[in-house]
């Protein structure tokens, strides 16, 4: 544990199980192992490699060997098929066989009715059941469901096998519009072309409709027009218990899932592009003249503070986190984070705390650090990855986030409008940016441009919405 200590935990096991096809080996998938049988029927139909015409006759699975072997009555060959492999975004190995992308071509959207109330009354019924997920998390689960009533729950390491399962447990021939499939997570294309796959058997040709309880994504364009789902918007948070007082929420101790996700923005796209997670400080020692003083950061906005929407925004981007504020740090106790406050004197502005929060950056041995602003509860979920991925081939990465803006708002510097207090800091420039904030410096961008800075470029302004003003907040209230 955070004191050193060992501890017990339930933890979930993964294995290998290779599939046969009578006598071809097709693909070794990693899986818990709960319903082998399930997962090969699942995967050899969604892959088409068992039709609906297919008659199978047995089906062997041998725990020791990690095999299972299912055997149709008609011989098969695929050698061509899995021959040419498409690596995707999914779990199980991450490879479809043959011409699977082609077969989404001519298919319709069916005409489906799916109520909201259902939806919420699905989520209270499943995030209530016990699961492996509860006991011990790391693991991906998917429900069928009729209406608001959930009739199998199937867990796995990778949603993409718990998908094959579940139709099959409950009988894939009773699928229709009636039904829908519940996942966790991202919904990618594999996702949709496996509903469509399991629910080819019945005889009306409908297909349930696909529900992640996720926020948006890009689900290609090809594969979105022929699948029917839907998805949470930003902010609607899962397995969330009794809602404490906004002022006791938003801490990185024990916080709620919020629309930020580190397997999905911060550092988990990160460890995936081989990068190193920064550090993070939030800039809150201004001294908020335009509210009539005080710490912007702690007025409510919904039904938390504006620094609470800003630390579930930032916290999963980055490797830590630290807060920097001015005067009793006491105030902000509830939220669970180190406050350093400027080394210089008299309030010099956002720099101050940049340096600031370098200063507790070197201190953990990090090399870089990000800085966002206490007053932005909108601010980007990809932060961090368009920071650093616009920093590539610099040797000291330096980065602000800009938009683009119209024609009476343009910077100096053209189109863009930069956003210095959201920038991506080097920890071995701290000492020339002592250096220039002592000698005078106050504007953020000269001192960027100085070192080669660049901008990364983000699609929506109102990301960086920031609240200076009571007028401010009233329509931060109406965004949110």
């Amino acid at each position: 544990d955070h004191t050193g200590q060992p501890v017990e935990a339930r933890v979930v096991e993964e294995r290998p199980l290779t599939i046969y096809l009578n006598g071809q080996e097709i693909v070794t998938a990693m899986t818990i192992g709960d319903y082998p049988e399930y997962l090969a029927l699942g995967f050899l139909r969604n892959q088409g490699m068992l039709g609906a015409e297919e008659t199978v006759t047995r089906v062997d699975y041998d725990e020791e060997l990690e095999v299972v072997v299912v055997r149709t009555a008609s011989q098969t060959t695929y050698e061509e098929k899995v021959k040419k492999k498409t690596r995707t975004s999914g779990c199980a190995v991450g490879t479809v066989f043959g011409d699977m992308m082609e077969g989404l071509q001519g298919l319709t959207l069916p005409a489906a009715e799916v109520r909201t109330s259902w939806l919420y009354a699905l989520s209270k019924k499943i995030n209530t059941t016990p699961s492996l997920y509860l006991e011990s998390g790391a693991i991906h689960g998917t429900v069928l469901c009729q209406q608001d009533r959930p009739l199998v729950y199937m867990e796995d390491v990778g949603r993409h096998n718990a998908l094959g399962q579940d139709p099959l447990h409950h009988g894939a021939a009773d699928l229709g519009n009636g039904h829908q499939v519940r996942v966790d997570g991202h919904t990618r294309s594999g996702l949709a072309l496996r509903l469509h796959r399991v629910g080819r058997g019945n005889c009306k040709g409908d297909r349930p409709h696909l529900h992640r309880a996720a926020a948006r994504e890009a689900v290609p364009v090809p594969v979105r027009r022929r699948a029917s789902y839907t998805g949470r918007r930003p902010g609607q948070n899962r397995r969330r218990g009794p809602q404490a007082p906004p002022q006791e929420r938003g801490g990185l101790n024990g916080r709620d899932e919020g629309p930020c996700d580190a397997g999905t923005t911060g550092t988990g796209i990160l460890e995936g592009l081989g990068m190193k997670a920064p550090v993070g400080v939030i800039l809150a020692g201004g001294q908020a003249t335009r509210m009539g003083g005080g710490d912007k950061g702690l007025l409510t906005l919904g039904d938390r503070t504006l620094l609470a929407h800003v630390i579930e925004r930032t916290a999963p981007q980055v490797a830590d986190l630290c807060l920097n504020a001015n005067g009793d740090a006491a105030r902000f106790g509830a939220y669970g984070l180190p406050v350093v406050a400027d080394s210089l004197p008299g309030f010099p502005g956002p720099l101050a705390g940049v340096l600031a929060g370098l200063d507790w950056a070197a201190a953990q041995g990090a090399d870089t650090l990000v800085s966002v602003a206490a007053d932005t509860p909108f601010l980007p979920c990809d932060l961090v990855p368009r920071l650093l991925l616009t920093a590539e081939g610099q040797d000291r990465p330096l980065v602000l986030a800009a938009t683009e803006g119209d024609t009476e708002t343009r910077s100096a510097k053209g189109r863009l409008i930069r956003h210095p207090t959201f920038g991506l800091w080097p920890v071995a420039l701290r000492d020339d940016l002592r250096a220039a904030l002592e000698g005078g410096l106050k504007k953020v961008v000269l001192w960027t441009e100085r070192h080669g800075g660049r901008e990364a470029v983000f699609p929506d302004e109102r990301a960086f919405f920031n609240v200076n003003t009571p007028e401010d907040l009233a329509q931060a209230e109406a965004m949110l």
